[in-house]
């Protein structure tokens, strides 16, 4: 079905109804209705129920929300043994002013590289409550978080980013000695946008970039008021005001009920070959034995913590299921062979990789497929850089780049939601604090891009 320009309408729709209303659910199914109809005409509910089996059994979407549900368990488990709370205690040692507070939650962003929802997971988990105490707001942790996670994933070559895309490499015979990893390696100087968002990050924690924007308003707040989740702010509607939260002097806190099942689940992630799920149940294994063993929990406690913890998922599963949909939607309607067919004319020369990477970063934050969105370009990208005699490994690096950029900052995109549930905040306002140092390093990074250009093509 020849649909032009009108493949746009969805996700016009959908921003329209987010920077409107401020509610992505409503804002995805409506988007998602518009789609069917355009498919389906009167026909559309068909339509839509049937475009939404089909994402369900192609087995991404049930596989991460199996992951999220694991996750679930994690954190409850974690949350109503206490252990979370004395991991707190004892950080305050260290995280005990908000400057020191925010160089560690980016600190641990760094070393947390396994995987982005482990990351965003993780590190909302342990450093939520340490940052109340010193009145950061949820939107300048969530920033500070999701500016790590992705990321500082694609920069490691052992993630399950990078073993994504070096077996996307591999596909498209990006090859450097025969490997499509060794290609992978070589292409990460090049991606700037991920080393610019941690260059910029850093600097906002430490202060030389000031705060700006929501982040900006929400600090005054919180410091004025102690208030550092707003009614409005917060998914479940309640207000979040900041407490003073230092260890209790009588008891000496023990970080290690936290630290042990993290450090068992990323153990076990590196050893399955960078499989989360099999690392995330590892995790939940090992918390659950030491909760047992030192009877902070029976066992029926801790299922039904466990199963607490899967339902505290459903809203954040919800609306990735929607967003999924919206995917599809875009794919029947032929969105992403309208957008290749706009932008194909302009990918050649010294240009072309900044050309891919502006294009593509804005199309992954409007599109909500990141990974998708490789899938979709990939095969364009490298035919054409060989065809007008361009290296592809920068072109193929600024193609990771822009996943990374849409990823950081796509209010219907899974980084952004899974952080928002960690934090207790709404989707919207988690991208809002984000994205004005997002377009400071997606245009530094266009730059980079030209400079490179016309440097090595």
């Amino acid at each position: 079905m020849e649909l032009g320009i009108l493949t746009l309408l969805p996700m016009v729709v959908l921003f329209t109804l987010i920077f409107t209303t401020k509610r992505v659910i409503m804002a995805l199914t409506a988007a998602t209705l518009t789609g069917a109809i355009l498919l389906g005409g009167p026909a559309f509910a068909g339509v839509w129920l049937e475009t939404f089996m089909e994402t369900f059994m192609e087995g991404t979407l049930g596989w991460l929300l199996i992951l999220l549900g694991l996750f679930g368990i994690l954190i409850a488990l974690l949350d109503a043994s206490g252990s979370v709370t004395e991991f707190a205690e004892w950080l305050t040692k260290y995280a005990n002013t908000r400057r020191k507070t925010l160089l560690i939650t980016f600190i641990l962003g760094l070393i947390v590289f396994i995987d982005d929802y482990l990351n965003n997971m993780a590190i909302s988990t342990a450093m939520k409550k340490v940052a109340d105490s010193h009145k950061i707001p949820r939107v300048l942790l969530g920033y500070t978080i999701n500016a790590t996670a992705a990321t500082t994933c694609i920069l490691v070559p052992i993630s399950t980013w990078a073993v994504f895309y070096a077996m996307l490499f591999e596909e498209a015979e990006v090859l450097v000695d025969g490997s499509g990893m060794k290609a992978y390696v070589a292409a990460i100087p090049f991606m700037f946008y991920a080393w610019i968002m941690l260059i910029v990050l850093f600097l906002v924690v430490i202060g030389v970039i000031p705060l700006i924007g929501l982040v900006k308003k929400h600090s005054q707040i919180a410091a004025e008021t102690g208030v550092v989740c707003l009614t409005e702010v917060n998914m479940d509607g309640r207000e979040i005001v900041a407490a003073p939260y230092t260890a209790d002097e009588a008891r000496s806190p023990k970080p290690w009920n936290f630290l042990i099942p993290i450090l068992v689940l990323v153990v076990a992630t590196l050893l399955s070959e960078i499989d989360i799920m099999i690392g995330c149940m590892a995790g939940i294994g090992a918390s659950g034995i030491l909760l047992l063993a030192q009877r902070k929990m029976t066992i029926c406690q801790l299922f039904d913590n466990a199963y607490s913890g899967v339902a505290n998922m459903l809203m954040v599963s919800v609306m990735l299921a929607v967003s999924f949909l919206l995917v599809g939607i875009n794919t029947a309607t032929g969105l992403p062979e309208f957008v290749v067919e706009m932008l194909a004319p302009y990918l050649s020369g010294p240009m072309f990789p900044a050309i891919v990477f502006g294009f593509c970063a804005v199309y992954s934050y409007f599109g909500g497929g990141f990974w998708d969105m490789s899938l979709v370009f990939m095969p364009i990208v490298v035919p054409l850089s060989v065809a007008v005699g361009v290296d592809p490994i920068m072109p193929c690096a600024a193609l990771v780049s822009a996943s990374v950029a849409g990823s950081s900052t796509c209010v219907v995109g899974d980084a952004v939601m899974i952080t928002s549930r960690a934090l207790d905040i709404r989707p919207y306002y988690q991208m809002l604090g984000t994205l004005p140092y997002a377009i400071i390093s997606y245009v530094a990074a266009v730059i980079c891009h030209i400079i490179a250009g016309f440097m090595f093509i």
